[in-house]
């Protein structure tokens, strides 16, 4: 084995020893081989030292996210969640009422010659603003939706 490869075995076996050292000694047997170690050698000559770096010092982890910006971004979630709870709820109801209006109120059915009928002016309005009712209680529901998607990210 050549000198160096048994230098780098050395050092690769005495590493986690190292890494607690602060001074490491160089030393020669009598053989003429080297040695490293923080210890001393019996019958080798200290031919050098070696000071160490001191380790960097260890850097405090930082939470992904501060306590604060978590209790704030719970409570953003909450109310994104309840006001699609209710967005959903205004949308049911706002369908059922369309659904239920389909049928002629008194007075929205017009009498013609003949004996038969025909669907007045305000029957065709009030159909109209059933239809916008579910229009905007769809659009509130899907702003809610967005807004609690955003406050996901």
């Amino acid at each position: 084995m050549t000198a160096i490869k048994g230098i780098v075995a050395l050092l690769l076996v005495a590493s986690p020893a190292l890494a607690a050292a602060d001074t490491i000694f160089k030393y020669q047997r009598p053989d003429g081989r080297i040695v490293y170690s923080d210890s001393t050698v019996k019958g080798a000559k200290r031919i050098g030292v070696l000071d160490l770096p001191a380790p960097p010092p260890a850097v405090p982890r930082q939470p992904r996210f501060s306590s604060e910006l978590a209790v704030t971004r719970r409570a953003d979630l909450a109310a994104a969640d309840a006001e699609i709870r209710e967005a959903t709820l205004a949308l049911r109801n706002a369908e059922e009422r369309q659904k239920q209006g389909v049928e002629p109120l008194p007075g929205e059915r017009l009498g013609m010659v003949g004996g038969n009928s025909r669907l007045s002016e305000s029957y065709f309005s009030r159909q109209q603003d059933l239809a916008t009712e579910v229009d905007m209680a769809c659009a509130r529901l899907n702003e809610a939706q967005r807004l609690r998607n955003e406050a996901r990210e």
